[in-house]
C-alpha cells in the first residue's frame, strides 16, 4: 500500500546566521526527521541548509530532503539563483533539487507566480524561522491561501519559531509562535492530525 509522507517546509534567512541560530535550524531540521516527514525548504544557504544538514543527520529518517531551486531573478529559466557569495543553489544537503523558471520572490505575488508559492502550496505544515523578505513573503502567502485565515488560530498549519520579537507584528497575530522546536512539533503534530496525515506521522498514537 502506498503511503504518502507529510511535507513539512521550513522558511528562513538565506544569509549567513549566528551559531546559535544555526543551531536552532539544526534542531528544526532533526525535529521534522524524527517525525517521519519529507523536508522542503527553498534550497538555498543560511537557516535552509542549516535545517537540511539537521535533517539529513537523522541515521533513520524516513522523508527527504526536497529544495525548490528559483532561477535567478534576471536570469535565463535554467540559471539557478545564487547567494551573494555566488554559490548556485541547491545547498549540498538537498536530496531531491526541483529545479523552476521562477524568480525567488516577486512584488505583485498576488497576480504573479514565483519560487515561493511553490514552497507555500507543497507544504502540508509550516516551520517559520527569523529571515527577511523572503520569509515574510511566504509568511503573507500561508496567510492568503488555502482558507488559512478561515481557521481558527491553533489550527492553522504555520508555527513561528525563534525570538518573537524578529517576526512581524501582523505574522504574529495571523500564527502560533513556539519558543523550542519540541513546541513546533506538539504543533504540527496538531495540525496535521486535523488533516489527516498524523497516521504517517512516526510516534502517532
Amino acid at each position: 500500500m502506498l503511503r504518502r509522507l507529510p511535507i513539512i517546509a521550513v522558511f528562513g534567512a538565506g544569509t549567513p546566521i549566528a551559531p546559535e541560530r544555526r543551531e536552532l535550524a539544526r534542531g528544526t531540521g532533526a525535529m521534522v526527521a524524527r517525525l517521519g516527514a519529507h523536508l522542503l525548504t527553498g534550497a538555498g544557504f543560511g537557516v535552509m541548509a542549516a535545517v537540511a544538514e539537521g535533517f539529513v543527520s537523522v541515521a533513520d529518517r524516513r522523508g527527504w530532503s526536497i529544495g525548490i531551486v528559483p532561477r535567478a531573478p534576471d536570469g535565463a529559466f535554467d540559471e539557478p539563483n545564487r547567494d551573494r557569495d555566488g554559490r548556485a543553489y541547491p545547498n549540498p544537503l538537498v536530496e531531491i533539487a526541483i529545479h523552476t523558471p521562477l524568480p525567488p520572490r516577486v512584488g505583485d505575488w498576488r497576480a504573479i507566480p514565483a519560487r515561493n508559492h511553490v514552497n507555500v502550496l507543497s507544504a502540508d505544515a509550516i516551520v517559520a524561522l527569523p529571515g527577511g523578505p523572503g520569509t515574510e513573503n511566504e509568511l503573507d502567502m500561508a496567510g492568503e491561501y488555502r482558507g488559512e485565515c478561515d481557521r481558527p488560530r491553533p489550527q492553522r498549519r504555520t508555527v513561528l519559531l525563534g525570538p518573537p520579537d524578529e517576526f512581524t507584528a501582523e505574522h504574529r497575530e495571523m500564527f502560533v509562535h513556539a519558543a523550542t522546536p519540541d513546541d513546533a512539533e506538539r504543533h504540527l503534530r496538531h495540525v496535521l492530525a486535523l488533516r489527516g496525515l498524523m497516521g504517517d506521522l512516526v510516534g502517532a498514537s
